[in-house]
């Protein structure tokens, strides 16, 4: 493939907007803390004692930034090289999610925990489900509407197969910000408001995900910051109710 014009006038421009997404949809880029059925935590344990709380925020953040700049990199339509393939993708982007992570190969091997509210397939299922889906996007990669695409990424990394140890989410808003820079369109916008709703509309299958995903996602900035304006009034106004 040829890569499109970039939509993103600047490599910094396009940095904003990938970490803006990753902070919206990684609670532990954010603040180092997980918020699960055991009640707040810190960190996550086994990235190891040295990587919890804010520190473990500032290596995530820090190893998400080296995967921006591996997509600017490998979409730039002045460079000369041959497209990476999706297995080339995946691999160095999973080495740079975990990159200086204490167990670092624990963390990106294939998942082998199960995952509560109804996340992800079973254990057993891991290791075919994540080949097939290595392959099928290979194909789907300048044959699908990128949008449309994405949506589908998002659903099979980021719920149905979760294939990942850790570091899943990260690795579903990478292939997504790929996949959009390699058609020279914007990447999704993950507004903050709509995550748990993005959530639930996982829960509800594809086609609901789907729809939901390209209506919202890809909204123009300015109609992303009208609605947040009005959902932070509404939140202003039962706190004063409360």
């Amino acid at each position: 493939m040829t890569h499109q014009p970039r939509f993103y006038r600047t490599d910094h421009e396009f940095l904003m907007a990938f970490m803006a997404n990753v902070a919206k949809t990684s609670a532990t880029a954010v603040t180092g803390q997980q918020q699960g059925s055991q009640g707040h935590r810190s960190g996550k344990h086994y990235a190891g004692p040295e990587h919890t709380g804010d520190k473990l925020a500032a290596k995530v953040y820090t190893n998400m930034r080296a995967v921006a700049r591996m997509i600017a990199t490998v979409t730039d339509p002045r460079r000369e090289a041959s497209e990476w393939s999706v297995l080339q993708f995946t691999s160095q982007a999973i080495s740079l999610i975990h990159n200086g992570l204490t167990n670092a190969e624990q963390l990106k091997n294939p998942r082998t925990h199960e995952i509560s509210h109804e996340y992800g397939c079973s254990v057993e299922e891991v290791p075919e489900l994540w080949k097939v889906f290595l392959t099928e996007l290979q194909e789907r990669l300048d044959k699908k509407d990128p949008a449309e695409l994405c949506a589908w990424v998002e659903y099979e990394v980021r719920f149905r197969i979760h294939p990942l140890a850790d570091g899943s989410g990260r690795l579903a808003t990478a292939l997504t910000a790929w996949i959009m820079c390699r058609s020279g369109r914007a990447i999704p916008n993950y507004a903050y408001e709509q995550r748990s709703e993005m959530h639930e509309k996982l829960r509800e299958g594809f086609d609901a995900f789907r729809d939901y995903y390209i209506k919202v996602c890809f909204r123009a900035p300015e109609e992303v910051a009208k609605t947040s304006g009005k959902t932070q009034r509404r939140r202003g106004r039962k706190l004063v109710r409360s």
